[in-house]
């Protein structure tokens, strides 16, 4: 293993073979179960100490990069997974790129993530919703065949009842189950639009919904948001410009804003979709993860014109991996949702549905809350904390009541994507701002999300971003001093 060490650098020499051979394993290099050197042979080869190794080799364990045992060696650890440099991380800073990004910087020891929008693994109802796929189990040969798109009837009944608190009365038969919601919106692009229709969606919006749309093939106008969500007073004008096939809106604790629709405007946007019988995509994915006060009612609670499709899982509020959602669509769409179910993967897996069915029957998503949400709300009130303390003074974040995003607004000369790297390269990972619009904006941001991470993680990540904030800052004022070399960023 050819190691270059730079006696000059202030890092010291064990620092700098941890992180040589922590690039070789990210880049897949050093693959899982490789060997490593022995400590005796690596010193001999670099030239240095045995303890410089010890202490290198200690680093890469502590940080679950490596395994030792005694009397076999040493051994890159089975659960890493390959993983690209940082400048390939942040080679495709887009909507499919990021997603792609973000799902292999979770499977990576080492990195602070603020960029996974979704449930704690420290949080997951493992023992609980097992129980319910043991009772699943036990209904027999039924559980392993196939389903009807349409869902389990039993899950659908259930559901039918928990939406009571949405303000929703439908009916079992008004209920489509979906593998997530990534899922639902790639049904709902399906049944309503071709290849070529435009869409409105909102700006910024979720860059999941940017990719499935994408994919479709469909032309993306994007609405202004600001403090109260959608500024429906766009809308008309926007509808007659563009014709579009279907609003897409997430009403409750925005992703990745995380503000709420106020009353006016939810009214507002109500009427316009009637008016001109557009439908409404509403997502409510974040709607039960609430800190303060009451979530908004459901668009579709509201809705009197049946064009409002509500669309929602379990993957926030509960377990990502068991991939089940579902959309409530009066009868006029439900048909259509049904097509598009089958074509798409034919049916949900029946155990899994029947699991959740009876893990909300036994109060285990109510409990599940109850334990899960202040755990939610402290790591936001520590990232709001941190931010205040580290960041520079002339930014601005939004504040939710719900949901997992806190949405930053960085100065015009900072560049988002250079930030995006140099985090990386220090350990930390955010989602920066221009993934979630629908074409380039002037304005740089970036998505910091707190529920995936312990609350000393979050300070930590926190502290990082701020060095390069105020390092970027820096940067400007010495350009603003030597004129002749500026180079605008934006």
């Amino acid at each position: 293993m050819q190691i270059a060490l730079d006696r000059g650098n202030p890092m010291p020499l064990y620092t700098q073979v941890a992180q040589d051979i922590q690039r070789r394993i990210r880049s897949g290099a050093l693959p899982p179960g490789a060997r490593l050197p022995t400590i005796r042979a690596l010193a001999l080869q670099l030239g240095v100490t045995r303890l410089t190794v010890h202490a290198a080799y200690n680093e890469l364990q502590s940080g679950g990069w490596i395994e030792a045992t005694v009397g076999r060696g040493t051994f890159v650890a089975e659960g890493i997974r390959p993983h690209m440099s940082a400048a390939e991380l942040g080679r495709e800073v887009s909507a499919g790129g990021l997603i792609s990004d973000m799902l292999r910087m979770a499977q990576l020891p080492g990195i602070r993530s603020l960029a996974m929008a979704d449930a704690a693994p420290d949080l997951y109802p493992q023992r609980d919703f097992g129980r319910a796929v043991e009772e699943a189990l036990a209904v027999g040969p039924a559980m392993f065949g196939y389903t009807t798109p349409h869902g389990d009837p039993i899950l659908r009944s259930v559901l039918a009842d928990l939406l009571v608190d949405r303000g929703m009365h439908v009916t079992s038969d008004e209920l489509v189950i979906t593998s997530g919601v990534t899922q639902g919106l790639a049904m709902v692009a399906q049944a309503l639009a071709q290849p070529g229709d435009t869409a409105i969606v909102e700006q910024p919006t979720y860059l999941g919904a940017l990719s499935v749309f994408g994919s479709r093939g469909l032309r993306l106008i994007g609405a202004s948001m600001d403090e109260h969500g959608l500024v429906t007073d766009e809308l008309e004008n926007l509808i007659l410009a563009h014709r579009p096939r279907f609003i897409y809106a997430i009403p409750a604790f925005q992703n990745p804003t995380g503000v709420c629709m106020s009353a006016e405007r939810r009214t507002h946007l109500l009427a316009i979709a009637a008016r001109h019988r557009v439908p409404i995509i509403e997502d409510d994915i974040y709607a039960r993860v609430i800190y303060e006060g009451s979530a908004p009612p459901a668009l579709y609670a509201e809705d009197r014109s049946g064009m409002v499709l509500h669309l929602s899982s379990f993957s926030k509020v509960l377990l990502p991996g068991v991939r089940l959602g579902y959309i409530a669509a009066a009868p006029q769409w439900v048909g259509r949702l049904i097509h598009a179910k089958q074509t798409s993967d034919l049916c949900s897996p029946p155990l899994l549905q029947r699991a959740m069915a009876i893990f909300i029957q036994r109060g285990g998503l109510a409990n599940h809350l109850r334990r899960a949400l202040p755990r939610y709300r402290e790591r936001r009130d520590v990232l709001l904390s941190a931010m205040s303390r580290y960041f520079p003074s002339d930014l601005r974040w939004t504040e939710p009541r719900g949901g997992f995003n806190v949405w930053v607004t960085l100065p015009p000369f900072i560049n988002t994507t250079d930030l995006y790297l140099a985090g990386i390269e220090r350990g930390v990972a955010f989602v920066p701002g221009n993934a979630f619009f629908t074409g380039p904006t002037a304005q740089p941001y970036m998505r910091l999300a707190f529920s995936g991470a312990t609350p000393e993680v979050i300070i930590e990540a926190v502290r990082v971003l701020g060095e390069l904030l105020g390092t970027h800052a820096m940067r400007r004022t010495l350009v603003r001093e030597t004129p002749n070399d500026y180079v605008p960023l934006v």
